[in-house]
């Protein structure tokens, strides 16, 4: 019974390999998770900094973009004179070229009369009715896109067959009494601005969306419809507040999104406009993914470097033990061996000097002390 107990024990080397097993992959697990949710988290971190920072880019170039045809409005108006609707036609025209970016530029006189346009479009129409026109006589106006109305049948359509759409910019002139002698006013191609969004997304290497004060996105970097969307960014969007976001879009995608509203640029008034910028969470997965198969492939590495240094040290300090044990085995049933002799640790020095000694005096009574030889008496 005694000897089916002893058999059964696990022997020391296998108790050891199996704790450091056990304890290694423990440890190693415990080092996979930790090590990937920091590299996740830093991803995630930088990718929302860098989301952050690309939509300012973005929102100072679109509003510099911007600028630069208000600037030119503005300067004809510093020059224009309400009486000389001649001068004021050439200067339009030359401010509108090829109609690429601005499709048409006019003056109306204060009750709403068009007296000078570009390549004399609109010219005699009554524009009173038109937002830029009555905004416009209140002071600078910047005018959402809407689909042309009067110059809807005088201009090409869309290249999509949609009718022409437009950005307003409108500004008063005032009379040389100080009145409000009329409203000189522009339409930007909305074209021009789909694709200059498209082109600021291209090079910050993201997606824009301009979305106005209800919700929807006058202008998408990839062409879509999005309106009234019931996500965090187009919330903070009609709220006009500023945020970043990881959201789920109609698409069913993941993206991380930062919300910020049109940039106060100099003397540009404002469309009442706010910016998303998104960026496929994919970005975030796939580095976060690569580096943690390298991660589980230098643990897996270390794991075997453990594997291989514990049968080292299990051939170099444990086997000694059993082949001591053996030794002292063969002692005890009386055989007529040699004692086990290791000095590879001083355990082992000191267990078979002492069986050794042992051996010694069963085979030599007379070494024995007296104690000694009472007992081996009573045991005999």
């Amino acid at each position: 019974m005694a000897n089916t107990e002893r058999a059964s024990a696990p022997s020391l080397a296998t108790v050891t390999i199996a704790f450091v097993l056990v304890s290694g992959l423990i440890g190693l697990a415990s080092a996979y998770e930790v090590i990937s949710d920091r590299a996740r988290a830093f991803e995630q971190a930088s990718l929302t900094r860098a989301v952050e920072t690309r939509v300012k880019g973005a929102q100072v170039a679109l509003a510099q973009a911007l600028y630069r045809e208000w600037s030119s409005l503005t300067s004809v108006r510093r020059s224009a004179r309400p009486d000389e609707a001649a001068r004021i036609k050439d200067q339009l025209s030359t401010l509108t070229g090829e109609g690429t970016i601005i499709s048409w530029a006019g003056f109306a006189n204060s009750e709403g009369r068009v007296g000078a346009a570009s390549n004399d479009l609109l010219l005699g129409a009554d524009v009173s009715s038109r937002p830029w026109f009555q905004r416009g006589l209140q002071g600078d106006y910047a005018g959402d896109v809407h689909e042309a109305v009067l110059l809807a049948s005088k201009l090409p359509p869309a290249a999509d067959g949609r009718p022409p759409s437009f950005l307003d910019l409108a500004t008063p002139i005032a009379a040389p009494d100080g009145t409000i002698a009329g409203v000189l006013g522009l339409h930007l191609n909305s074209d021009w601005a789909q694709r200059l969004v498209g082109e600021l997304a291209d090079a910050m290497n993201l997606e824009l969306f301009i979305v106005n004060p209800q919700g929807k996105a006058v202008l998408a970097s990839d062409g879509g419809n999005y309106a009234d969307l019931d996500i965090p960014s187009f919330r903070m969007a009609r709220a006009g507040a500023t945020g970043v976001n990881v959201e789920t879009w109609p698409d069913g995608k993941l993206y991380f999104t930062a919300t910020v509203p049109e940039l106060a640029y100099r003397g540009l008034p404002k469309f009442g406009w706010n910016i998303i910028a998104r960026i496929d969470a994919d970005a975030v997965i796939q580095p976060a993914k690569a580096m943690s198969k390298e991660v589980l492939f230098n643990l897996f590495m270390f794991g075997m470097l453990l594997v291989l240094l514990t049968l080292l040290f299990i051939v170099a300090f444990i086997r000694p033990f059993r082949a001591l044990a053996r030794n002292a085995r063969a002692i005890a049933q009386g055989e007529d061996v040699y004692p086990f002799e290791s000095g590879r640790t001083a355990e082992l020095s000191t267990i078979g000097a002492a069986l050794a000694r042992l051996q010694g005096l069963a085979r030599d009574p007379s070494e024995d002390d007296d104690g000694f030889e009472e007992s081996r008496q009573r045991r005999a």
